[in-house]
């Protein structure tokens, strides 16, 4: 009961506020004069196109597009088909996913290793070599697998380094 009563008088308060003795303000708005079609001379139609002109002048704001990606430019980047090379190695006309690590051997100072192609041929490598079509380069060999890096386009165009591993196969 003592909430209605609360609510009431605060109610009974704010009406008594917003309804003070002013009466609104009036807004006057001119009237414009039309003149009948054949009156008019072409001297009055120049105001009339110079005062359009004025109403399509910018308002203050203008787009800049500078910094900002394209909004009508598709998200999903589409990689060039992958193309056998032409004069390259044999390594680098196959995936890389393709490619098995057969062995790896150390010699003296440094490991190699032994790739696999799928069609059964065997290339001795080290680091430096080229593999793959996406132009990886052997980064790596460690006792017992091949690290890979590429480097690939992400979807804003910059080029990161991505790495495949290729591990040797204990049980076979």
């Amino acid at each position: 009961m003592r909430n209605i009563l609360i609510a009431l008088i605060s109610f009974i308060a704010f009406l008594a506020v917003g309804c003070a003795d002013q009466e609104p303000q009036k807004v006057v708005l001119p009237q414009k004069t039309v003149k009948p079609h054949a009156e008019q001379k072409s001297s009055d139609i120049a105001p009339a196109i110079s005062t359009k002109e004025k109403a399509i002048a910018p308002f203050g704001y203008e787009y800049n597009p500078q910094g900002r990606r394209d909004p009508f430019a598709s998200l999903i980047v589409k990689q060039e088909a992958l193309e056998k090379k032409k004069g390259a190695t044999p390594l680098e006309q196959d995936e890389i996913d393709t490619l098995r690590l057969t062995a790896v051997v150390w010699r003296g100072y440094e490991y190699h290793a032994l790739i696999t192609l799928p069609g059964g041929k065997s290339y001795t490598v080290k680091r430096g070599v080229r593999l793959g079509l996406d132009g990886g380069v052997i980064y790596d060999i460690t006792k017992d697998a091949v690290v890979v890096r590429q480097y690939l386009k992400d979807r804003k165009g910059n080029l990161k380094p991505k790495d495949l591993i290729l591990r040797l196969r204990m049980e076979e």
